[in-house]
């Protein structure tokens, strides 16, 4: 650092003060808005078709809708693999792009290409095309209780879902449900053929009849109006009053109830039946505070309820964001603290350690001000990155630190000894500084899932040792000009006059314990052959216990929830798994961890095609604090439970953000063995 660069500073004190202080308040201000999730805002080149409502088996699905898709969505440039999954009734087309391919753009063409096909397919049919995201999982789940199946899903969908879905943040509001009410035109035979009908004919004479037509304009008062035609239907009355034909009307032809869909899936909370409401995140959405809105909602809807209707939530993604953000948050403060004791006990001196001890509190609100400018979030890589560079920031401040105290008891003029002493370190520190970099820097080049991770930690990384560095070398220099006197230089003098001070007293300890080192050190020079045996016998003691450490992409942790996966031999009719799962059901009640659970058969979390002798029971425990078990032990004794009272039922225990990710990567098991071939029996 040249003199005239530190002589600017000095002259452009308060300039300086106020940049720095202005990134600080910004970096305030963005901690209390900046999104908050477990991980970072994770991306997957995929993107999957899910086709249902087909009565088709799957042969006839696998070549009369399944196929069509794939030949379609197959040309989408950027397209590396698509495969399909077929089971009575529907279809999964998961299809994979090259890497770095334009996600957004791949969406719109997959779109493109599936509705240009759509024509060609039966109109029954619901088609889902979705890009593979965090955002499909939901991160808050409820279960409305208490009423009969059809009821609880029309206050769902109707009352509950338009609330929820205006909060700002929120992806989408999935309903489900076990009975969708619908109203059933049950035609006589007999009584068409006598006519001389079909069943689409009298299906089209309903559907027109039905239908919103507009019929003209109308000026009036200087006014334009539309005019429309409307019959549509609220009841089962206003179907069966329909004119097919001169004289002749619906329940002449037929018998019209109120009835509901045919039984697909089952949806029950707590054993009984419910409706179950997912809501899921916008890409870069605030998981806490959509979560933190949706319960206010909720609280304020209880009392509007039919009487005896509950809305129970089942699963808080925010929860589990709060604990983690407030266990690594503790952490650093720990860190914080515990660096400063460390300073103080070594410099043994208050104004020294405050000085160098500055550049973590503002290295950490920089950090957050650039981390918001580069699009990063509040997540465990983050976080974590922030709570390692805490012991890192603070190495450049006290270097310089020690450096222009040791300069100023050599020369009594304090600018000349502050300029020399900085313009000593510059290099080293600077060098250092890059040292570090480069070795957090290539995490941010790997690729795939593990790099989108790593991505995140070494950017926060080395954004907070770069902004320790230059705060180390302008900031620091500055406060010492202006708080440091001649007599803070001289520890050994002020600790002869005051030699009882605690400070005093920890030095001499410290003094009397380098000299131990120091005639330590000399002892082990002195043997340096048995030594590096010592050394090569530890590092072959580390190899082999790498060798026995188990490996995992994500790290096990009590979440308060878990997710059952369960399965019945293929075949299973619907009312015979429901029967079975009421077993796990009740296991699951049993014990005293669980508070609730939110059941699923013929449908799963997230988006898939699913059998009807599948589904999956997610269970939420109490808060750690309230419970003697973890939730690994809770699940071991479930699983013991299930094993014994069904032991033809496959059951699957997950962790629910391990499970997500999984599914989005492709891997939702740790091997899969799959088999090719053009034989489809």
């Amino acid at each position: 650092m040249r003199r005239g660069v530190f002589a600017l500073l000095a002259e452009q004190r308060r300039f300086v003060y106020l940049v720095v202080a202005l990134l600080a308040a910004m970096g305030i201000w963005a901690a209390l808005h900046l999104p908050s999730s477990i991980y970072p805002e994770l991306q997957f080149s995929r993107i999957t078709v899910v086709i249902e409502g087909s009565a088709l088996g799957a042969r006839q699905v696998m070549f009369g809708i399944t196929r069509p898709i794939e030949e379609a969505v197959s040309v989408v440039p950027g397209v590396t693999r698509v495969q399909s999954r077929v089971i009575r009734g529907g279809s999964e087309t998961n299809i994979t792009f090259a890497p770095n391919t334009d996600m957004a753009l791949a969406l719109q063409q997959t779109q493109a290409r599936v509705n240009q096909v759509r024509p060609t397919l039966p109109a029954e049919l619901d088609i889902e095309v979705e890009r593979l995201t965090p955002s499909l999982f939901p991160i808050v789940s409820y279960n409305l209780e208490g009423g009969d199946p059809a009821t609880l899903y029309d206050v769902a969908r109707w009352q509950i879902a338009p609330l929820i879905s205006r909060v700002p943040g929120v992806g989408r509001v999935e309903v489900q449900g076990s009975d969708v009410r619908e109203i059933e035109v049950i035609a006589d035979p007999a009584r068409l053929a006598a006519q001389g009908m079909t069943y689409a004919d009298l299906a089209t004479a309903i559907r027109a009849a039905t239908s919103v037509n507009a019929v003209g304009r109308m000026p009036a008062s200087y006014k334009q109006y539309l005019i429309v035609t409307t019959s549509e239907a609220r009841s089962p009355d206003d179907i069966a009053n329909v004119v097919v034909a001169r004289d002749l009307r619906v329940r002449d032809l037929a018998t019209v109830v109120l009835g509901t869909e045919d039984h697909v899936r089952i949806i029950a909370g707590d054993g009984r039946p419910a409706a179950l409401l997912n809501v899921t995140r916008q890409l870069g959405g605030n998981t806490v505070a959509i979560a933190d809105s949706v319960a206010r909602i909720a609280a304020g809807l209880r009392a509007t309820l039919p009487p005896g209707v509950r809305l129970k939530p089942v699963y808080d993604q925010a929860a589990l964001v709060r604990d983690a953000v407030r266990s690594v948050r503790d952490a650093m403060l720990v860190g914080a603290v515990l660096a400063v004791i460390v300073l103080l006990l070594f410099l043994r001196h208050a104004r020294i350690t405050a000085i160098s001890a500055s550049a973590i509190p503002l290295t950490m609100v920089i950090t957050v001000t650039i981390m918001a400018l580069v699009g990063q979030s509040f997540n465990l890589m983050t976080l974590g990155a922030m709570a390692i560079a805490i012991g890192l920031v603070i190495d450049d401040a006290v270097v310089v630190t020690e450096n222009i105290v040791r300069h100023l008891r050599m020369t009594p003029d304090r600018s000349a000894a502050i300029h020399a002493a900085v313009r000593e370190l510059v290099w080293p520190v600077t060098t250092s500084t890059l040292t570090t970099v480069v070795v957090f820097l290539p995490l941010g080049l790997l690729t795939g899932v593990e790099g989108q991770f790593f991505h995140a930690l070494s950017i926060t990384l080395t954004i907070s040792v770069l902004v320790s560095l230059v705060l180390a070398l302008t900031i620091i220099p500055l406060f010492a000009e202006q708080f440091l006197k001649a007599e803070d230089a001289d520890a050994e003098r002020a600790d002869a006059i005051a030699p009882r001070r605690p400070l005093a007293r920890v030095g001499a300890w410290i003094d009397a314990l380098s000299g131990r080192y120091e005639r330590s050190l000399g002892s082990v020079l002195h043997h340096g052959r048995l030594f590096a045996i010592a050394a090569v016998a530890l590092v072959a003691a580390g190899l082999g216990a790498y060798m026995l450490v188990g490996t995992g992409f994500l790290p096990e942790m009590d979440e308060g929830a878990f997710v059952v996966d369960y399965t019945t031999p293929g075949g299973t009719a619907l009312a015979e798994t429901d029967r079975q799962v009421h077993v796990v059901e009740g296991i699951l009640a049993s014990e005293p961890e669980i508070t609730g659970t939110s059941r699923r058969t013929g449908a799963e979390l997230g988006l898939f095609a699913t059998e009807q002798n599948t589904g999956d029971i997610v269970a939420r425990l109490r808060p750690a604090r309230d419970r003697s078990r973890s939730s690994f032990e809770v699940i071991d004794d479930v699983r013991r439970k299930v094993d014994a009272a069904l032991p033809r039922m496959r059951v699957e225990f997950v962790q629910i953000l391990s499970d997500v990710i999984n599914d989005l990567a492709g891997a939702a098991k740790p091997v899969e063995v799959k088999l090719f071939g053009p034989d489809l029996d």
